[in-house]
């Protein structure tokens, strides 16, 4: 069955979307079945293709693939399809060695870029097929030029390996050669030459490779045949050179022009070889009169290329294609291309009907019409070579000044206003990011000084102030990733100079990113006082031109930032030689030492160091025989005025330099701070441990005498004391007993919880501890009116002391009853949450309150008490405020007066 009975799969590798798009529609529009139609813009994506799953019928290729435009991409396809797909090349018409390269290693057939139609994509694809099982490429398959042309070859030579291929059997089996005459013998062509074209032939081609100007030569001459006889022929060869503009390759084609040659230059338009070659050329060619340079004949590449229609071009003469200030030149074109080579090139500009202007490279031959002397010439377009020369230049000027620059600042701002004047717009910003992207800054700006308005305001709103990148057009990625046109500045929502713009006359602007792997580090800005409609060519420019900033604006900033914090950075930093020598030190050591700097890196470091701790710095001189960065380490170092400075410092290598960076941190205050607080902390805790002792002894001295005044009271009978003096007195003497009874007590049991540090915890229940605690303080709700809610979602298993729990309950429950407002019921909200490392309980109520901003700091002290209340002792919420503690726990309180107090406990989490 045949492969065009069948849907085909066909791979397109085409990185330009628009190239792409238009031979989709005309594969899908031919008539050709297809079952998928695959794209691939890279090399990788390519091979991924070729050599996965998916098998392919057919396959097209880019030859100007970026990045990728020679050879080696397209011999590497080949490979991955093992010679047996067909391929067919996507040419550029000013590349037409590339092709013919192609052409000669395999390629099946060609189409010319931009120059696609359905009917001309389905003949090439049916071509293809026709010769599916056949091997070899373009050449081998059908007669050179075939329908009936003249016939040729073609042929590629490897200047380094001295290797050549010839393919265009038919042509010299003409000649009457076999195969392995013509394509094996390196020396065959140069032996068939005429004797007397060799040497004017060879010349020419010798000249060719020497001038690495040269894309080309062409040139006519006399071919010997088997036989001894001669034939006429034309040649034209390709130079390609490797990246020192030294010539590797040769490729190019031979064709038979004997007939021509026969006819003496009469040259009749109806015959099969001009309607071909003329006709049919892919590149625009005419035929003009020498004397009055009016056109003779054009061909269908030079109508669609000019714009004209064949009958205003024979009414056009060359004058009419050249722009008016080129016109002197066209007065001297015949004595300037007089050459005695009938093959004459020259470089020329050209204009279209569009008033487009464009650059050409021009092909001549002499012909000689009935009664008239005439030219023939083909012409290249190479607008876009030359740009791309011209632009690879600039973009290399661009870079140049930027480095000539000693700061970074300065050198963007002469960039800016390099390229600002090139491009011929009127303002032009570059924005800097910070290193997250969060936001950004004009660093600089540049304007049209002729400009009838003062475009430096345009700049003062924004200058050297760091904006959010939210609050700019560069919010969405899509603006701040990439190259961002806005025709009209009044359309943009987010711009924030809009107004300004408009009243400046500003009307169009684009931003490019400046990018260094993939972290975007800087935006250039243009605006202009024309709307302007996206220009590609422009953009191509100012990206090729950010591509080459992106590094260099990250390394100069880096240098830069690491010079000003090595310069003015507190901490000491220096580099030493192996010599033990500073070479640089920052201001950091000479404000901390006191030295200058001349004695600092003319001393050795030894001398700066206090005696005693010269093994220090050996130590870990000697870790960097192992390490390239050693610990960090102390020493004392001795400054100018023979005081004592304590350093922190490491020291790092740098091997490729063969130095030692230097640096430290002054910690003598710290040091000194050190000796202080344990000093200070020694005399705490003998003044702690005095104190322990003190309250020790004092409350269990008081214990015995004080049990003894307990016991005489109680023998003491009142009813037997007459005297109502006698009596007052010793029941006051009884009540002040019982009350320093009481507080022995209290410092007794502050003291078990002070000094208890192995306290039994267990795992407790909130909720089922609170209900023990409401029961056993039943009797405090008794004629109340009392509402207590309970809520332990947030939390109820802590690891505590169950008596300090219990003895917590007590205390707050108690205050809650005992503080209660006497103009409403008493509501008690109790209820947990957790947080991160502690369990808190909430105990809130509805009392009277405690006024915070005078009680605050003595509300958790001993004895403290803020309301009159006749049972209060100001010591229950000391103990608790202890016990809690004493367990990694916190208490806290909020409270206002009249509206209530909340204590908040935070038990530490197990």
């Amino acid at each position: 069955m045949s492969l065009l009975a069948k849907k085909l799969n066909i791979l397109i590798v085409e990185d330009h979307d628009e190239e792409y798009n238009l031979l989709l529609d005309c594969i899908q529009n031919s008539g050709v079945l297809t079952e998928h139609i695959v794209h691939a813009k890279t090399v990788a994506k390519t091979k991924d293709f070729l050599l996965g799953e998916m098998k392919f019928d057919l396959v097209f290729v880019d030859l100007n693939l970026k990045h990728h435009q020679d050879a080696e991409f397209f011999l590497q396809i080949m490979d991955w399809v093992d010679h047996k797909l067909p391929i067919v090349a996507l040419c550029e018409v000013a590349s037409p060695e590339t092709t013919l390269l192609a052409l000669i290693n395999g390629a099946k057939h060609y189409l010319i870029k931009g120059d696609y139609d359905e009917q001309g994509v389905e003949k090439v694809i049916k071509d293809c097929f026709s010769i599916v099982d056949s091997t070899g490429g373009y050449f081998e398959n059908r007669e050179f030029l075939g329908d009936g042309l003249a016939l040729g070859a073609v042929w590629d030579i490897d200047l380094i390996h001295h290797q050549v291929k010839r393919s265009g059997k038919q042509f010299y089996e003409s000649l009457g050669y076999n195969n392995d005459e013509y394509n094996k013998e390196f020396d065959f062509w140069e032996a068939k030459l005429h004797p007397d074209d060799s040497q004017r032939v060879v010349s020419t081609i010798q000249k060719s490779l020497a001038d690495n100007t040269k894309r080309y030569w062409e040139v006519e001459y006399r071919f010997r045949k088997s036989d001894g006889c001669y034939t006429w022929v034309n040649e034209r060869g390709y130079i390609l050179n490797d990246s020192f503009g030294r010539p590797f390759r040769i490729i190019g084609a031979i064709i038979d022009i004997n007939d021509r040659k026969e006819k003496e230059g009469q040259i009749q338009f109806l015959d099969h070889q001009l309607g071909a070659y003329f006709f049919h050329n892919p590149y625009p060619m005419w035929i003009y009169d020498n004397e009055s340079y009016a056109f003779l004949e054009v061909n269908t590449a030079a109508i669609q290329k000019y714009g004209y229609t064949r009958e205003e071009f024979l009414q056009m003469t060359l004058r009419d294609i050249r722009p008016a200030q080129d016109l002197v030149q066209l007065k001297n074109l015949p004595k300037d291309i007089v050459s005695s080579n009938p093959v004459r090139h020259w470089q020329v500009r050209h204009l279209k009907k569009n008033g487009e202007i464009i650059d050409v490279e021009v092909t001549a031959t002499d012909i000689q019409l009935t009664n008239v002397m005439a030219t023939k010439v083909m012409v290249i377009d190479i607008t876009e070579q030359l740009r791309a020369r011209n632009e690879r230049t600039f973009v290399l000027e661009v870079v140049e000044k930027l480095r000539q620059e000693a700061h970074l600042l300065d050198g963007l701002n002469a960039i800016l206003k390099y390229v600002r004047e090139y491009i011929q717009w009127q303002y032009g910003e570059i924005w800097l990011t910070d290193s997250s992207c969060d936001s950004i800054k004009m660093i600089t700006h540049d304007f049209d000084t002729n400009a009838p308005v003062d475009l430096q305001t345009f700049a003062t709103p924004v200058a050297f102030t760091s904006i959010p990148i939210e609050q700019t057009v560069f919010r969405r990625k899509s603006k701040h990733q990439k190259t961002y046109w806005i025709e009209d500045l009044n359309t943009e929502e987010l711009f924030q100079r809009k107004q300004l713009a408009k009243e400046l006359g500003l009307r169009s602007a684009f931003s490019v990113p400046i990018s260094y792997k993939d972290n975007y580090v800087a935006w250039v800005v243009f605006f202009s006082d024309k709307f302007s409609r996206k220009d590609i060519a422009l953009i191509n420019l100012v990206e090729s031109i950010c591509r080459q900033l992106g590094y260099e604006i990250r390394r100069r900033n880096s240098e830069e930032q690491l010079q000003y914090i090595f310069k003015f950075s507190r901490d000491l930093m220096g580099m030493a030689n192996p010599r033990g020598f500073m070479t640089q030190v920052n201001n950091g050591f000479k404000k901390v030492l006191g030295y200058d700097e001349h004695t600092l890196t003319t001393k050795p470091i030894h001398r700066f160091i206090y005696q005693e701790d010269w093994p220090i710095l050996q130590n870990a001189l000697d870790e960097l025989r192992n390490d390239r960065v050693s610990s960090p380490f102390e020493l004392r170092c001795v400054a100018v005025d023979n005081s004592i400075k304590w350093i922190n410092c490491t020291v790092t290598q740098i091997p490729a330099e063969d130095l030692i960076f230097i640096s430290g941190r002054d910690i003598t205050r710290r040091k000194t701070s050190e000796d202080e607080r344990e000093m200070l902390i020694k005399e705490l805790r003998e003044s702690n441990k005095d104190l322990k002792q003190f309250s020790y002894i004092t409350s269990h001295n008081l214990r015995a005498p004080l049990s003894n005044l307990l016991a005489i009271l109680d023998l003491i009978n009142p009813n037997n004391v007459k005297d109502e003096m006698t009596l007052f007195l010793l029941e006051k003497f009884k009540e002040s007993t019982h009350a320093l009874n009481h507080t022995v007590n209290d410092l007794l049991d502050i003291l078990v919880i002070k000094n208890n540090v192995n306290i039994e915890q267990q795992s407790l229940d909130l909720e089922n501890e609170l209900h023990k605690s409401l029961e056993r303080l039943t009797y405090l709700r008794q004629d109340k009116e009392v509402t207590i809610t309970m809520d332990f979602s947030g939390g109820k298993e802590i690891y505590f002391n169950a008596t300090y729990l219990e003895s917590v309950y007590q205390n707050l429950i108690t205050n809650a009853f005992k503080y209660q407002s006497p103009d409403r019921n008493l509501e008690l909200r109790i209820f947990t949450k957790e947080t991160k490392g502690f369990l808190k309980l909430y105990f809130a109520d509805n009392g009277i309150g405690i006024n915070l901003q005078r009680h605050g700091d003595k509300i958790f002290g001993l004895y403290q008490r803020f309301h009159h209340h006749p049972d209060s002792k100001g010591l229950g919420l000391y103990i608790i405020n202890s016990q809690i503690r004493a367990l990694g726990g916190m208490i806290d309180v909020q409270s206002e007066e009249g509206v209530g107090t909340t204590f908040i406990v935070s038990f530490k989490k197990n």
